[in-house]
């Protein structure tokens, strides 16, 4: 909690980040009501956001750089903290949900500044598998790679998906959490949703995707 309490009372972090997708301000939270907010989180609640920050780090692996947990869930209270980065719909999301969606923005684009090509040293590369056997990824052969054309139609498609669900965040984290292939039970164990949330979600992607396809194919 004192983490959440420190980016409060500082007011939040500056970023160059563009400012988000626009809100309109009589729907988003003030900066008190996101104070009262953090400050009314359970340690069920916190235990949810360390957790799902945790799974959020570790996916990005190296392109964490040297971000921590921490690091996400305090950019998370920041950036909500400045109407110009993102806003939370206070009357549309719970506190903790629209936190779940900034963190998940947040690394994502900590990803995409990633940069692929940068130098790996071997002696990072290196660890230590079941046994006790060293275990060298450098040395493998490397997956043939798709061609230039499934390349662009798969990035495409996300592209799609994600203008689809960016005024859906519960269907935003579901597809994150499939984007990880993870399995519905561990989706909902995650976000902290019930059985009938994650199927009215699944009922909407499904019925907006195909029609998102659709559209694409008529204008492609």
């Amino acid at each position: 909690m004192s983490v959440l309490r420190l980016v409060i009372a500082s007011g939040g972090m500056k970023s160059k980040k563009s400012p988000s997708r626009r809100v309109p301000l009589e729907k988003t939270a003030s900066i008190e009501e996101v104070s009262a907010a953090v400050e009314s989180l359970s340690r069920e609640d916190i235990f949810r956001l360390e957790k799902f920050a945790r799974w959020r780090i570790r996916g990005l692996g190296r392109a964490a750089r040297d971000h921590d947990y921490e690091d996400l869930l305090r950019e998370a209270i920041a950036a909500t903290c400045d109407p110009e980065r993102r806003r939370w719909r206070k009357d549309e999301v719970s506190f903790v949900l629209h936190l779940k969606g900034a963190m998940q923005s947040i690394s994502s684009h900590w990803r995409d500044q990633f940069d692929d090509e940068e130098a790996i040293l071997e002696a990072d590369a290196i660890h230590i598998g079941e046994g006790g056997k060293e275990i060298n990824p450098l040395l493998r052969v490397p997956a043939p790679l798709p061609n230039a054309e499934r390349v662009l139609e798969v990035k495409e498609e996300l592209l799609r998906i994600d203008k689809l669900v960016a005024d859906r965040p519960l269907a935003a984290l579901i597809i994150g959490g499939m984007r990880e292939k993870m399995p519905g039970p561990e989706i909902k164990e995650l976000l902290g949703i019930s059985q009938k949330e994650y199927e009215t979600e699944m009922r909407w992607l499904h019925r907006n995707a195909r029609d998102n396809a659709r559209k694409a194919e008529t204008h492609g």
